[in-house]
C-alpha cells in the first residue's frame, strides 16, 4: 500500500511539472499596459494582441492553430501583428496544409488591421510564406512603415524591421506626418540596441522563445543568431520600450520548453495619468 501511494504521488506530480511546465500544447494570454503621456482620447484602451513563432510543424499543428486563432479573437483586438516564423523550416508542408493555414488566419478578427513581419524560418520559405500573409489578409512590412489612424487624424507609425541595414530608410515614411507614438515590429531582439538609437518608443519582438528553456534565478538558456543578448520579456533600452514575446513553438533541436509556456501577448494602450 505505501509502495503505491508513493507511485501514485510520483505521477501525479509528474503530471503536474509536464503540464504546467514541460508541455508545449497549451498557452497563455499575458496582457501588458502600456501607459503613454499624450495618449489621444481615441486610442484610450487601444488593444495591440502579438502573436509569434508559431513554427508550424514542430509542435505546433492544425488543431491549436484553431486554439490561437479563437483565444485572439475572444481578446477583440483593434489590429493584430504576427512577428515572424510562421512555419518549421524543416518541415515538408502539403497544399492542404497551406490551404488550411490560410483558412485560419482569415479567421482571425480585429477591428482594423493584420500586419506580419518576415523571420528567419520564412526567409527559407519567403515565397510560400507571402502567399499565406497575402491571401489570409495581413498587410506585410518589410521594411517598410505606415500609418494607424482611429477615430482622429493623429496616427501610430507602424514599421516592420527585417534587415537591420539600413534602419534610417525604413523608418522614414513619403508623407512624414505627425505621430505620436511610433512603434517598431521585429523578428529579432538584438536589433533592439540599434533601434533604441532612434525615435522609437515601443518595440514587439520575438525570435528568441525568451530562452526556451529557462533556469530559475537564470533565465534563457538557448541562445540563437541576433537573440543572444535579450532573453526577458521586457527591457527598457534609451527611452525606448521592449517586449520580447515567448512564441508558440519549438526550436526544432529541442521540441520541448522549461519554465516557459508559449504565449500570445495582449498590449493595451493608456492615457498615463
Amino acid at each position: 500500500m505505501k509502495k503505491f501511494f508513493i507511485i501514485l504521488v510520483i505521477l501525479i506530480l509528474s503530471l503536474i511539472l509536464y503540464s504546467r511546465f514541460i508541455n508545449t500544447n497549451n498557452f497563455k494570454i499575458v496582457e501588458n499596459t502600456i501607459s503613454i503621456p499624450n495618449l489621444p482620447n481615441s486610442f484610450e484602451g487601444f488593444k495591440i494582441v502579438q502573436f509569434s513563432d508559431l513554427l508550424y510543424g514542430s509542435t505546433k499543428n492544425m488543431n491549436d492553430l484553431e486554439k490561437i486563432v479563437n483565444s485572439i479573437n475572444e481578446l477583440k483586438p483593434d489590429i493584430i501583428v504576427f512577428t515572424g516564423d510562421l512555419i518549421s523550416k524543416n518541415y515538408d508542408i502539403t497544399d492542404n496544409e497551406i490551404n488550411e493555414i490560410k483558412k485560419y488566419l482569415n479567421n482571425l478578427e480585429c477591428t482594423l488591421y493584420k500586419y506580419a513581419i518576415i523571420g528567419d524560418n520564412d526567409l527559407s520559405i519567403i515565397d510560400i510564406y507571402k502567399e499565406i500573409i497575402n491571401d489570409s489578409d495581413f498587410i506585410l512590412l518589410d521594411d517598410t512603415s505606415t500609418y494607424i489612424f482611429y477615430q482622429d487624424n493623429t496616427p501610430i507609425k507602424l514599421t516592420g524591421l527585417t534587415n537591420s541595414n539600413n534602419i534610417e530608410n525604413t523608418l522614414s515614411t513619403t508623407d512624414n506626418l505627425d505621430t505620436f507614438y511610433n512603434i517598431v515590429l521585429t523578428h529579432y531582439p538584438d536589433y533592439i540596441d540599434t533601434i533604441a538609437n532612434y525615435n522609437v518608443d515601443l518595440v514587439l519582438a520575438g525570435h528568441s522563445l525568451l530562452g526556451q528553456i529557462r533556469i530559475p534565478f537564470f533565465g534563457g538558456v538557448i541562445k540563437k543568431d541576433n537573440a543572444t543578448k535579450y532573453l526577458d520579456s521586457y527591457y527598457m533600452v534609451n527611452n525606448t520600450k521592449i517586449f520580447v514575446s515567448a512564441g508558440l513553438g519549438t526550436d526544432n533541436n529541442f521540441k520541448f520548453r522549461l519554465f516557459n509556456k508559449p504565449t500570445i501577448n495582449l498590449y493595451r494602450l493608456n492615457k498615463e495619468s
